[in-house]
């Protein structure tokens, strides 16, 4: 495997009404935007992520990159990959 994620911090909010409140909606359970492949239970903002996420676990929140990248063997798939393991 090799770190070909990087992190980003955003400063979360979302709208109640008319509103805007600072922080996480407490309403969503997941915003996997643009995520390819098997996204169970993955939670945070997955923008971006590519390949076959199957097995991957953790917080995701602000991750970038693509999954293809890290090499994630079937191997590793198999016995679950901790997404701080690929991230640079």
């Amino acid at each position: 495997m090799k770190k070909e994620l990087t992190r980003t911090t955003n400063n979360l909010y979302y709208y109640k009404g008319e509103v805007r409140v600072d922080g996480k909606n407490p309403d969503m359970y997941r915003d996997c935007t643009d995520l390819i492949g098997d996204c169970t239970d993955l939670s945070g903002d997955c923008s971006g992520l590519s390949g076959n996420c199957s097995g991957l676990y953790g917080d995701c929140t602000g991750l970038r990159g693509d999954l293809d990248d890290c090499e994630i063997t079937d191997e590793d798939r198999e016995k679950g990959v901790d997404i701080k393991e690929l991230i640079k």
